[in-house]
C-alpha cells in the first residue's frame, strides 16, 4: 500500500490535480477581519459557503464516506472512523480562513491576490502558504487513500476552523468543545496543526522544528488619569508626560533571556551542536560545558553555562532571544482631545508574550514593582494594580495610576513530551518522508495558534507544516507564495502518518 500510495501522489496526473486544488482553494477570498461580527448575523461569513461547496466538489470520496459535522455553521469537523476503537484518533488541524489584503497594497503583488497565479514553480495568493496548504494537503491524503479502498485501524479526525486569523473565538474553540463533550479529556492520540518552523537550514544541516509548546500571551493598559484644566497653566508633567515616563521605565528593564530544559529550545540548541557542523564555536563550547551532551552533566556549570548561552543568543540574533525571553511592546497609545486642554485620561497596552519558565502573575508583579519603585516616589499618585491598591491615596494625590487587562491572558502552553510512541511516529513520519539526513528537534513558537483550545484533548500537540523553507515565502504580506513541488510533500505527509497510525 505504502509503495502505491507515493506513487499515486508523486506522479505527474496527481501534480496536475494538485495544482488546480490549490488553484481553486486560494481563489476564494475567505478573509476574516478583527471586528467580524457573530456567525449568522455577519454577512462577510457567508463566503464560507461557497468555500465548502468547493471543497465538496473537489473531494467527493472524503464528503461522501466521512462523517461530517458543520460546528458552529461554518466550522469543519471531519472523521474517519477505524477499525479499531481502542486506539486514540490523530486530529490534523488547518484553518480556512485567511489574513485580509489591504486595498491599498493590491497594486504591490506581483499578481492578483487572489488569483492563484501559478509561474511553473509557485501558486501567488494570499492563504496559499497561510494555510489552505495543509488544509488541502489534508483532503487530498484523505481522498488519495480513499480511491486506493483503504480503512484505517485508527480514526482519523480533521478540524478545521474558520476565525484563526482573529484567534478562534467561533471555530477553533467551538470544535475543540464538542470533542471534549463527546469524546472526553485526554481522548487524542495526537494533534498535527499549522505551522511551526517547517523545514530549513540551519548552520549546515536540515532541520525540521516542530513547536512543541507556545509562549504566553499578555496584554496590559495603563491608564493614568489625573486633573484637567487649560493648557496655559500646566502642571510640570501632564497625564501623557507621566505615561510617558511609565513606559519609559518599563523599556529601560527588560526581561532577561534565560534557557533552561522546560524550554524546548533547550533541545532545539542540543541537536544543533551535535550535528550542526557550521555552528559557531563559541557555542558549541558553551553548550559542551552546560551539559547537553550526555557525557556532561555537572548541574553547577550547566547553569553558568546556560546563562552564557543564553545571553550570547540573545545578542546575536533578536529572533532567537524571544525563544528564551518574555518580550514587552507598547503597542497602543491614546490621550488628549484638544491642544489647548490638558488630558484627564491616558493609556497605553503593553503586549507581552511570556516565556515558557514564567506565568502571567510574574508579569503583575514586576509591572506594580517597578511602577512603585520608580513612578510612585516621584508623584505623589496612587497605583490600583488589578485591584490592589497602594501609593498616595490622600487628597493631596495628583493622580491614579491603573494596571488592568486588556483582554483575557494566556499562559504559556504545556510543552509537549518528546520522549512517547506518537512523537516518535510522528518524527519518523517526516524523516520517512523528508529524508532519513533530516534533524528533528523539538522548537517553540514565539505567536500563538488555536491550539490553546486543545490542551484538554491531549499532551501531544505538534505544531508544524510539513513544508521545506524555500517552498513558503511572505506569508500575511505581499506576494505570498507556496512552490507546488513542496506541498506535494506536505500530501505525502500526511498520508504516510495515516499509515504509520496504524502500526501498533
Amino acid at each position: 500500500m505504502e509503495k502505491e500510495v507515493r506513487n499515486e501522489i508523486g506522479s505527474v496526473e496527481f501534480f496536475d490535480k494538485s495544482l488546480k486544488r490549490m488553484q481553486g482553494a486560494v481563489q476564494i477570498p475567505t478573509e476574516s477581519f478583527d471586528d467580524m461580527g457573530k456567525v449568522n448575523e455577519d454577512p462577510r461569513w457567508d463566503i464560507f459557503i461557497e468555500f465548502h461547496d468547493y471543497l465538496k466538489k473537489t473531494f467527493p470520496l472524503v464528503f461522501s464516506k466521512f462523517e461530517f459535522t458543520p460546528i458552529n455553521t461554518y466550522g469543519i469537523l471531519l472523521e474517519w472512523t477505524g477499525k479499531d476503537e481502542t486506539l486514540k484518533p490523530y486530529l490534523f488541524m488547518a484553518h480556512q480562513d485567511v489574513v485580509p489584503v489591504l486595498k491599498a497594497t493590491e497594486s504591490r503583488w506581483k499578481y492578483p491576490p487572489f488569483s492563484a497565479h501559478y509561474d511553473g514553480r509557485y501558486i501567488w495568493g494570499r492563504g496559499a502558504v497561510d494555510c489552505k496548504n495543509e488544509l488541502i494537503g489534508v483532503l487530498e491524503a484523505f481522498e488519495t487513500l480513499l480511491e486506493m479502498d483503504f480503512t484505517p485501524e485508527r480514526t482519523i479526525l480533521a478540524g478545521f476552523g474558520f476565525d484563526e486569523e482573529i484567534s478562534g473565538p467561533q471555530g477553533a474553540k467551538f470544535i475543540a468543545k464538542h470533542l471534549e463533550e463527546t469524546r472526553g479529556k485526554d481522548s487524542i492520540e495526537l494533534i498535527v496543526d499549522e505551522p511551526g518552523l517547517g523545514i530549513q537550514e540551519v548552520d549546515g544541516a536540515t532541520f525540521a522544528l516542530p513547536a512543541l509548546g507556545e509562549k504566553g500571551y499578555f496584554d496590559v493598559r495603563i491608564i493614568v488619569e489625573t486633573s484637567g484644566g487649560h493648557s496655559s497653566v500646566p502642571p510640570d508633567h501632564t497625564g501623557i508626560g507621566v505615561l510617558s515616563q511609565i513606559i519609559s521605565a518599563i523599556e529601560a528593564e527588560p526581561y532577561e533571556p534565560e534557557l533552561t530544559p522546560s524550554n524546548p529550545y533547550f533541545t532545539t540548541l542540543q541537536c544543533a551542536a551535535e550535528h550542526a557542523p557550521d555552528m559557531d564555536s563559541s557555542i558549541t563550547d558553551s553548550l559542551v560545558t552546560l551539559g547537553l551532551r550526555k557525557t556532561i552533566k555537572k548541574s553547577l556549570k550547566s547553569k553558568r553555562a546556560a546563562k552564557s548561552v543564553a545571553n550570547y543568543i540573545a545578542k546575536k540574533d533578536v529572533h532567537q532571544r524571544y525563544l528564551m525571553q518574555t518580550s514587552q511592546a507598547t503597542d497602543l497609545i491614546s490621550g488628549g482631545v484638544k491642544i489647548n486642554a490638558l488630558p484627564e485620561k491616558v493609556y497605553a497596552v503593553i503586549n507581552h508574550r511570556i516565556a515558557v519558565e514564567s506565568h502571567v502573575a510574574d508579569i503583575r508583579c514586576k509591572l506594580r514593582s517597578l511602577i512603585e519603585s520608580k513612578i510612585l516616589k516621584k508623584f505623589p499618585m496612587s497605583l490600583n494594580a488589578w485591584g490592589d491598591v497602594s501609593g498616595n491615596t490622600s487628597t493631596s494625590a495628583v493622580g491614579q495610576i491603573t494596571l488592568e487587562n486588556f483582554d483575557e491572558p494566556l499562559e504559556p502552553s504545556p510543552v509537549s513530551p518528546f520522549d512517547t510512541d506518537a512523537y516518535k511516529t510522528f518524527t519518523g513520519t517526516i524523516k520517512q518522508v523528508m529524508g532519513e539526513d533530516i534533524i528533528v528537534a523539538p522548537s517553540l513558537m514565539t505567536g500563538n495558534t488555536d491550539t490553546k483550545f486543545y490542551w484538554g484533548l491531549t499532551r501531544n500537540i505538534y505544531r508544524f507544516s510539513p513544508i521545506r523553507e524555500e517552498g513558503r515565502a511572505d506569508a500575511h504580506t505581499v506576494d505570498e507564495r507556496l512552490g507546488m513541488k513542496e506541498h506535494i510533500e506536505v500530501v505525502k505527509f500526511y498520508a504516510q502518518l495515516i499509515l504509520n497510525g496504524d502500526r501498533k
